[in-house]
C-alpha cells in the first residue's frame, strides 16, 4: 500500500468556537451581580474593560462555569460532533487546542464526549505560550490575539463573536460548518 501524502492539522478552539461557553458565563454574571447583560454585549476579549470585574474573576467565573455548570453549555451548532468528523473524513488531523485553568480539564473532556466531538488530539494549554507555536496547518479562533501571531505556512479562520467584530481579518466563519466548507 502507498504511504500517503502529509495530512494537514486542522486546530480547533473549545470556548466560543466548539462550546459556546459566553452564553452560561453572562447568565453566572448576571446571577453574581444582578444584571441583564447578554454575550451581545461582551464586544471586547478583555472583559474588565466593558464589566467591573478583575481578570481573576474572570478566569473564576469561567472555571466555576466550567466546573459546575458544563452540561448547560451549549455547542455553537447543534451537530458540532458531526462536523468535525466530516472534516477528519475529509483527510484532517483534527487538534482541539484551548488555553484554561487545570481544574476545568475534565469538564471540557466530558463536554467534547458529550457533544461527541472528534478529535486526533487534544492540548490543554496552561501557560503563556502563544496557540501559534503549535503544531497545525489552521487555526480556528475566536481570539483575535491567538491569530496575529499566526503566519504562513500556517493560516487561521476567524470565528465571529462580538468582541470580535472590530478586529480586521480576511477570514471569518459564523458556524465551524462554514469553516469546514473552506477546508
Amino acid at each position: 500500500m502507498p504511504a500517503e501524502g502529509p495530512t494537514k492539522t486542522v486546530a480547533i478552539d473549545v470556548d466560543s468556537v466548539l462550546a459556546d461557553v459566553m452564553l452560561v458565563w453572562v447568565d453566572e454574571y448576571n446571577r453574581r451581580h444582578k444584571t441583564n447583560i447578554s454575550k451581545n454585549d461582551i464586544v471586547a476579549w478583555d472583559i474588565p474593560t466593558i464589566l467591573p470585574v478583575s481578570p481573576g474573576q474572570v478566569y473564576r467565573m469561567f472555571s466555576y462555569v466550567w466546573k459546575y455548570r458544563w452540561r448547560e453549555i451549549p455547542p455553537t451548532e447543534a451537530s458540532i460532533g458531526e462536523i468535525t468528523r466530516r472534516i477528519h473524513r475529509k483527510g484532517y488531523r483534527i487538534s482541539i487546542i484551548t488555553k484554561r485553568e487545570r481544574p476545568t480539564v475534565p469538564y471540557v473532556a466530558k463536554w467534547l464526549d458529550a457533544y461527541d466531538v472528534y478529535s486526533d488530539e487534544l492540548l490543554f494549554i496552561y501557560d503563556a505560550v502563544p496557540k501559534a507555536n503549535y503544531p497545525f496547518d489552521v487555526l480556528v479562533d475566536d481570539a483575535p490575539k491567538n491569530l496575529i501571531d499566526v503566519v504562513p505556512p500556517k493560516s487561521a479562520i476567524l470565528f465571529n463573536q462580538p468582541w470580535n467584530r472590530t478586529f480586521q481579518w480576511p477570514v471569518r466563519v459564523s458556524l465551524l460548518s462554514e469553516a469546514e466548507k473552506l477546508l
